[in-house]
């Protein structure tokens, strides 16, 4: 009984641990690290606040780039929205504006000057 107690003790302060911190995903794409953070939570139907930060090789944050956010949910791509995000310090940011639960696909498409438009995809799940 006192072993199923601790460990229900523990699972409770894993699972706070895990809403402190957010919701992030980090990808890279060629020398560019992409991360991504939605909220202080899950992201959820509704409006989610996003935030995209773009580090070169040595960590240091890009500003001078181009970002936009495409997302759709998977099973029905024809349901497309488009918005771009908006350079706050050394992140972009934007709102995502889910219209039902369910998984989300995320294109983040970033160009530097001079340079090309690279993407990657990350996957979300609304609640």
């Amino acid at each position: 009984m006192k072993r199923i107690f601790l460990v229900l003790l523990g699972l409770f302060f894993m699972s706070a641990v895990v809403y402190a911190t957010g919701f992030d995903m980090v990808k890279n794409v060629g020398d560019v690290t992409v991360r991504v953070s939605v909220g202080k939570d899950s992201p959820v139907v509704g409006k989610n606040n996003i935030s995209v930060e773009l580090l070169n090789p040595e960590k240091g944050a890009i500003t001078d780039a181009e970002v936009e956010l495409a997302y759709f949910m998977p099973a029905m791509p024809a349901m497309k929205y488009e918005t771009s995000a908006i350079q706050e310090g050394s992140s972009y940011t934007a709102v995502l504006g889910l219209a039902m639960a369910g998984q989300w696909n995320v294109d983040v498409r970033f160009k530097r000057p001079g340079g090309k438009f690279e993407k990657t995809t990350f996957s979300i799940n609304a609640k």
